[in-house]
């Protein structure tokens, strides 16, 4: 006769059978879905003259203005540019300026009952001192089957595709069903505020509502790293909040030959540290947990089982994804990032007051406050926390199961067809973000498959596009553009 404790043990045992009989069945049933496609054959681009185009447009060193001492007058020459490179654009469209820098161009569309669509991209780069260039940053050089200079990533590469696209559909004859809008900010590199938020402004005092809005964002990833042969096409579907904040520490200074026992320098290190090693809980936002639902089909039987059943394996599966990449913790959790310190400034005076700066990303379904109330919490109450920058809640979640998805999705298989279309929560910042106010499906994503070097290019040394990966951006603007408005 079993003992009260060997039928606790069969049963237990009995269970776990249980479970891990449902979560390999589970895994079974869990088949990839067909996205229906129409053949696109790819189309005869003047490549040359794209790559020029290009070219030119990185010459103009539209840097976004941040102080008096800047001038607006690179932007204004860069829309003398657009005009006439892309006459056929210009010519059909109704063009506005926002606040002296900003474009929106109009496409009437034959179809008024439909919403319009929005492309959006930003005019401005980030400034690029000539040191350390292999090519001279606003030089817009072409070599090697590549354009080089500022911009040529971030994001006039994507802006010059988009409006090769149109301008090509409108010399084959081709017209429009449903309006579309470009609307062009000047200043998204220093939080679009005069820019992408004006031109909102703009159009919802209209009474203009979007049926979508693209823009940049999203990145294409191997997907060896999840067990999927193929790349992974990362659709941002909403983006992370952002605030800075100053921590100060301060206690009396004095000369470095006599230190007290504390300094505002040790107070100061030591809320570094505790905020670097208590950070805020990680956990699974919906984006997050629907880019690991569309990924699982397409992984080997292992990753497939692991990710299938995410919730089960839940605690460890989160350890791993936030201890293993840095983009795991960040799709995770709210991240601190500490990017300036000042103390004393001569080496042998002890200061007073010492302070930092960190750059919070705030996750979705966090706040500001939430963040604050963190902070404060583990640095204590000898630190002073101040906002440094206005800051910004993250974005609205858009509907992955809406029309515009579906087509964004369709548009990506069509031109790249091993590709993975899935979405997830961008982690930077975008002028997307002041787009949900007249549009409630907002998507980012960049048509370019960049290699891990070139990836480190944005923003740093070296930025350069592939002349080939332009043409193919090109090809899937006219693409996206036949199948959401024609």
């Amino acid at each position: 006769m079993l003992t009260a404790g060997q039928i606790v043990l069969i049963c237990a045992l009995g269970a776990v059978a249980a479970l891990i009989i449902f979560m390999v069945v589970r895994t079974l049933l869990t088949k990839k879905k067909v996205i229906e496609t129409a053949q696109f054959r790819p189309l005869n681009l003047d490549v040359d003259s794209i790559a020029n185009n290009l070219s030119k447009a990185i010459q103009i060193p539209t840097i976004t203005v941040i102080s008096p001492e800047q001038s607006y007058e690179p932007f204004l020459e860069y829309h003398k540019f657009l005009e006439e490179t892309y006459p056929l654009i210009f010519k059909n469209g109704e063009k506005t300026v926002i606040n002296g820098y900003s474009l929106i161009i109009k496409l009437t569309g034959s179809d008024e009952s439909l919403l319009p669509v929005a492309f959006l991209a930003h005019q401005d780069v980030v400034p690029a001192p000539k040191k350390g260039w292999e090519h001279e940053p606003f030089g817009g050089e072409i070599k090697d089957g590549f354009v080089h200079g500022r911009g040529s990533q971030d994001m006039k590469g994507q802006m010059i595709a988009n409006l090769e696209a149109m301008e090509y559909l409108l010399s084959q004859g081709k017209e429009l069903k449903r309006t579309v809008y470009f609307c062009f900010g000047h200043d998204e590199e220093y939080t679009g505020k005069d820019g992408a938020k004006q031109i909102v402004e703009y159009l919802y005092e209209n009474n203009i509502r979007f049926e979508c809005v693209y823009d940049e964002g999203g990145t294409v990833l191997d997907g060896k790293m999840l067990g999927i042969d193929g790349k992974i096409a990362l659709i941002g579907t909403c983006e992370k909040g952002y605030v800075d904040y100053t921590l100060t520490s301060t206690i009396s200074g004095g000369h470095a030959a006599s230190p007290k026992r504390i300094s505002a320098v040790d107070t100061l290190a030591e809320a570094v540290y505790m905020l670097r090693s208590i950070p805020m809980k990680a956990y699974w936002s919906q984006p997050v947990k629907d880019m690991f639902k569309d990924l699982a089909p397409h992984m080997k039987p292992l990753f497939k089982f692991i990710f299938v059943n995410r919730d089960i394996l839940s605690p460890l599966l989160k350890l791993l994804l936030v201890k293993i990449h840095p983009v795991g913790a960040s799709i995770m959790r709210t991240t601190f990032a500490f990017t300036q310190i000042k103390g004393s400034d001569a080496p042998n005076v002890i200061p007073p007051s010492a302070t930092a700066v960190v750059n919070c990303r705030i996750n979705i379904g966090q706040t500001q406050k939430d963040v604050e109330k963190h902070i404060k919490k583990v640095v204590g109450k000898n630190i002073k926390l101040d906002r440094l920058t206005e800051g910004y809640d993250p974005s609205p979640v858009s509907d992955i199961t809406s029309e515009p998805y579906a087509k964004l999705k369709k548009s990506i298989v069509e031109v790249f067809p091993d590709f993975i279309p899935v979405p997830y929560p961008f982690i930077a910042a975008t002028d997307a973000k002041h787009y949900y106010k007249i549009c409630d499906n907002v998507f980012r994503f960049t048509p370019f498959e960049l290699t891990p070097e070139d990836q480190k290019r944005i923003h740093a040394l070296n930025e350069r596009c592939d002349i080939d990966a332009l043409a193919t951006a090109t090809q899937f603007y006219v693409r996206l553009i036949e199948n959401t408005c024609m």
